[in-house]
């Protein structure tokens, strides 16, 4: 069994703004910290070093596994992310939920810049 262990570096804003969002996608219940999309399913939100975050990100549950004594559920997590109205990402990754307890055990995001953005 895995101890816990405090994080060593500080998380970048933009990854953990993109998974918290990939949380809230899955489990509309886990929303801490995220405004609602809007309309269009895009979300906007102001990132904790000041930039300005637009994320649309869709998920999709791949299967269900064993890991270990623990039933989970893997989902992979596409989207797209515009950061300041300047830079694109393209947003790829996956989650794993623990099917008993609704927690999740991995949230892995990769964003791969695209191209800056056209005004």
């Amino acid at each position: 069994m895995t101890s816990w262990r405090p994080a060593t570096h500080e998380i970048d804003p933009l990854l953990e703004a993109v998974a918290n969002a990939a949380r809230a996608t899955i489990l509309p219940a886990v929303s801490i910290n995220i405004p609602s999309p809007s309309t269009d399913g895009i979300l906007s939100q102001r990132l904790r070093d000041g930039r300005e975050l637009r994320l649309k990100l869709s998920t999709r549950c791949l299967h269900q596994k064993q890991r270990g004594p623990r039933t989970v559920i893997v989902y992979a997590l596409l989207g797209n992310a515009v950061v300041d109205n300047r830079i694109g990402y393209q947003v790829k990754g996956q989650a794993v939920l623990d099917v008993a307890t609704r927690a999740f055990l991995d949230i892995e995001c990769q964003l791969e810049q695209v191209a800056p953005v056209m005004p």
